[in-house]
């Protein structure tokens, strides 16, 4: 069985990769993803069209896990960093909070809480 924290890990790296299809494969097809802000996507049509949003935007990033609290291979939350770049070359750091559910190893519901993004002065991603 896949924990928690090894399926989060595997759809960052893959979203770091821009996978996209790696990326939908750690969903169930009918998952539920609320993104900070933002209204709820629900399947894998909506996901991948929140995702190539998000892409066409940030060309460039990087997500490290800071803290995480969890029951095994069902649920969890982790605490995280990210740091973006922008088409324009503006850096960006962010840090947030993710709560997901697992079932039979894919997430069926994933919700984003993230702060403010802070510009990064002439950091790389």
């Amino acid at each position: 069985m896949t924990t928690a924290r090894e399926l989060q890990a595997s759809v960052w790296d893959a979203e770091c990769r821009r996978d996209l299809e790696a990326v939908l494969s750690h969903f169930h097809p009918d998952a539920v993803f609320h993104p900070a802000g933002g209204p709820a996507k629900k399947g894998h049509d909506a996901i991948r069209e929140m995702t190539e949003e998000f892409y066409s935007v940030y060309p460039e990033l990087s997500i490290e896990i800071l803290n995480e609290w969890g029951n095994g291979e069902s649920s969890a939350v982790f605490e995280f960093r990210v740091n973006l770049k922008d088409n324009d070359g503006q850096a960006v750091t962010l840090d947030g909070v993710i709560l997901v559910e697992i079932q039979d190893g894919k997430f069926t519901a994933v919700r984003y809480y993230e702060d403010a993004p802070v510009p990064v002065a002439a950091a790389t991603v």
